[in-house]
């Protein structure tokens, strides 16, 4: 017997199922966005660690040109 790919045993399942496991995704992202934002208006980031993060992660203009000119 040859092993099936992870996408052949994917589509080996039947369309309920896989319907199923594609809903329990969405919902398992949904949840995970909700508690998130949740998490974060209840304990904000420090002065220090936005610091940080801004240090990591910079915004950068790298191509403007001021049209005014």
């Amino acid at each position: 017997m040859q092993r099936k790919s992870l996408w052949g045993s994917y589509i080996a399942l039947p369309p309920r199922t896989r319907m199923l496991l594609g809903l329990g995704g969405m919902a398992f992202a949904t949840f995970g966005m909700f508690a998130s934002d949740y998490i974060e208006q209840q304990r904000p980031a420090s002065s220090s660690e936005t610091e940080e993060m801004q240090q990591l992660s910079p915004v950068v203009v790298v191509d403007h040109v001021d049209k005014s000119s």
